[in-house]
């Protein structure tokens, strides 16, 4: 099927707008945490028990959408489940009991994680339609969108703006802001891949094992910076709070700079390339972060974690979506699913290493899984180009 310049434009704007709204809906929840738990009256394990439910429900949510996805179209499946993930965001800021919001939490992560496989296809498939890499760029639009969701939430607990009518408030305009745009998506058909001969789940196996391992490495980095950079700075280094939480920010910047400008190197350089001296990158920045052992060093080494980590799950996920086998969007499900529990696994490891040793000791987990993305990236399978 042809595409017009217009509307692969259009699509392109359409999964921009998709990155954006799930990253927007996915982080705003976060920074109203305290104020969740204090209103439900939750202890420290009990809200851990009811953060599980969201971690739950999105490795079921990658799981379930594969089908719809097959049958429907990445297009139909995304524009049904954007405004229900949108409208989910206020059942955290209702919930009135730890199962309300286990529930509710459940649910959000079921609709996270069903839009990511969705929007992943649709983004593989604009991705085609233009003929080059595009899926680092698209994910840029995610950073973006966690940074705009985070701020504007943090903004309104620090105005004292309670919780519910926050939330309400953005699912809303997500809601509503997204409806023209996605209606601009590719349709189901576009950019299908042909059967070049590789027939069974068997010939699958390979590219969601070596795919699958780069994700959850780089999940796994990058959910250790997100949740422990900013302790590292504090208790290890014994920086002030507010200075110290500047750590996650550097390295936001890093992965949306690096997202940016991800696809070129991608294009000029190819997949391995870019993955492999992005492990290494970021294996050194981490581990200068933890020998120097001092603040600007540390703000530098998380930001150049960030420009080194960018690019390598958009590559592994466009990989998996352009795997020469009959299938590629169930590579790319599974692709997706193991990358998460990267970001599941990494946080619960390091902290209990941490409780072990100590949090400097345990933050070289991280530097020797991304090592291991370096030497894994050699093995990154052919993939089908236009």
């Amino acid at each position: 099927m042809s595409v017009t310049t217009a509307a692969r434009r259009a699509a392109r704007i359409g999964i921009a707008t998709t990155f954006a709204a799930h990253a927007i809906v996915s982080v705003s929840w976060a920074p109203r945490i305290p104020a969740i738990k204090a209103h439900i009256g939750l202890s420290d394990g009990q809200l851990g028990i009811a953060l599980t439910g969201f971690a739950c429900g999105t490795l079921l949510g990658t799981q379930l959408v594969r089908r719809p996805v097959d049958r429907l179209g990445s297009r139909a499946v995304i524009r049904v489940c954007m405004p229900l993930f949108a409208l989910a965001l206020v059942g955290p800021g209702i919930a009135g009991s730890l199962a309300g919001l286990a529930l509710a939490l459940l649910m959000l992560g079921l609709l996270a994680g069903a839009l990511d496989v969705a929007m992943n296809v649709q983004a593989v498939d604009v991705e085609r339609v233009y003929e080059r890499p595009m899926m680092s760029g698209i994910h840029a639009t995610w950073s973006i969108g966690m940074l705009v969701g985070g701020a504007v939430s943090a903004l309104a607990a620090t105005a004292g703006v309670p919780v519910a009518p926050t939330l309400i408030t953005i699912g809303a305009v997500v809601a509503v802001t997204t409806v023209v745009p996605l209606s601009k998506l590719l349709p189901g058909g576009v950019g299908v891949r042909p059967n070049h001969g590789v027939h069974g789940r068997p010939g699958m196996l390979l590219p969601i094992a070596i795919l699958g391992a780069i994700g959850f490495g780089s999940y796994l980095a990058e959910g250790s910076a997100a949740d422990w950079s900013a302790v590292y700075l504090h208790e290890g280094i014994g920086v002030e709070q507010g200075i110290a939480a500047l750590a996650f920010v550097s390295f936001s910047a890093g992965m949306v700079i690096a997202r940016l400008v991800g696809d070129r190197f991608t294009a000029r350089f190819g997949p391995t390339a870019v993955v492999r001296a992005g492990g290494i990158g970021a294996a050194i920045a981490l581990a200068s972060v933890l020998v120097l052992h001092a603040t600007v060093p540390a703000m530098f080494g998380f930001g150049l974690l960030g420009l080194c980590l960018g690019p390598i799950v958009p590559v592994a996920f466009s990989a998996a979506g352009n795997a020469a086998v009959p299938r590629p969007e169930d590579v790319l499900g599974w692709v997706v699913t193991i990358s998460y529990l990267g970001s599941i696994v990494g946080p619960i490891l390091i902290g209990a290493a941490a409780e072990a040793a100590s949090l400097r000791a345990a933050l070289l987990i991280p530097v020797v899984v991304t090592l291991a993305v370096a030497v894994i990236a050699g093995a990154i399978p052919r993939v089908r180009r236009p």
